[in-house]
């Protein structure tokens, strides 16, 4: 493969409402981006370049919303027919699908694809691993936390930040993310806490990844229904030593068999192992270096799969 080759990205959703966007483009850089258009009845359709390998994005943000609208679905599904149309008379393209938490929008999209298609999605699923093609590929960090995500940054060694741990985001009355932090607060007080009540009143950004640049933890919930979250993948571009509890077999299509900290199955064992490190400062900023360590090079060959797979759909190999 040629590192030098680009793709041609087709937005068949709006990229500036996707959180991922910022991720995606370091990824599969160099990229031309084309963007589909948003009404039905338009054939202002994007050019494309014969030459170059084409990726279909479709997001499932629609199905995020609590009471969906049936006229946008319908409107929705259409459009993404006229795309498979219009894109499979000009050949092969892969599906990079950023899907809801649930994977209901999959339910629905993948029957529409030409055979074999290559798709690449987020929030990984027993139900779709067997199905030919299909790759999964970690939701990523925020924009803001992209340095850019082949470059390490500049960090503070663990034992020398200011906070043992830090937890930002939303609470619910019950559920992991109130039992972490309850847990954490009660036997290490010094750790930096916000519980927010609803999504979308935490902290603002810049101050949310200054926080995490100075904990040498960082507790990592899983999201509304999904393991996968930014805050996972952002404390691991902020330097922090991630604190994972998997209970539904969640964490290995998305970490791998080989991650440098441990998955654990209870938030009381994760914090027995917090705690040890914490009293042994030159175990814990070696742990920290290969995290980071195992993240950059995670990157790498999370670009690497992705352009090459890609790349032999366009040349019909795969």
């Amino acid at each position: 493969m040629a590192e030098a080759q680009g793709c041609q990205l087709v937005w068949g959703c709006e990229p500036n409402r996707q959180l991922e966007q910022g991720w995606l483009l370091g990824l599969l850089e160099p990229a031309r981006q084309l963007f589909w258009p948003k009404e039905a009845g338009s054939h202002a359709f994007p050019q494309l370049d014969s030459s170059m390998p084409t990726v279909l994005v479709e997001s499932g943000l629609l199905l995020l919303q609590r009471n969906p609208d049936p006229a946008h679905l319908q409107q929705q599904a259409q459009l993404r027919r006229q795309r498979f149309a219009h894109l499979g008379a000009n050949g092969p393209f892969a599906l990079i699908h950023l899907s809801d938490e649930e994977g209901l929008d999959a339910d629905e999209l993948y029957p529409l694809l030409p055979p074999y298609t290559v798709v690449w999605r987020n929030f990984p699923y027993p139900r779709f691993q067997g199905r030919p093609g299909l790759h999964a590929f970690p939701i990523g960090p925020r924009a803001e936390f992209l340095s850019p995500i082949l470059q390490a940054p500049a960090f503070t060694p663990a034992s020398r930040r200011l906070f043992p741990w830090a937890f930002m985001g939303t609470l619910w009355a019950s559920g992991s993310r109130t039992l972490a932090a309850s847990l954490f607060l009660r036997s290490l007080p010094n750790g930096f806490f916000f519980g927010g009540k609803r999504f979308g009143q935490g902290l603002p950004l810049p101050h949310y990844r200054k926080q995490l640049m100075q904990s040498a933890f960082a507790l990592c919930p899983e999201g509304d229904r999904h393991l996968d979250t930014f805050r996972l993948y952002e404390s691991l571009q902020a330097g922090c030593i991630p604190v994972v509890v998997d209970q539904r077999s969640m964490a290995l299509p998305m970490l791998g068999s080989t991650p440098p900290f441990p998955v654990w199955s209870s938030w009381q064992e994760a914090l027995v192992w917090v705690q040890g490190l914490l009293d042994k400062p030159e175990e814990l900023d070696s742990t920290q270096s290969s995290v980071r360590l195992w993240w950059r090079t995670r990157c790498i060959e999370l670009r690497t799969a992705m352009r090459h797979t890609l790349i032999q759909s366009h040349a019909g190999k795969l």
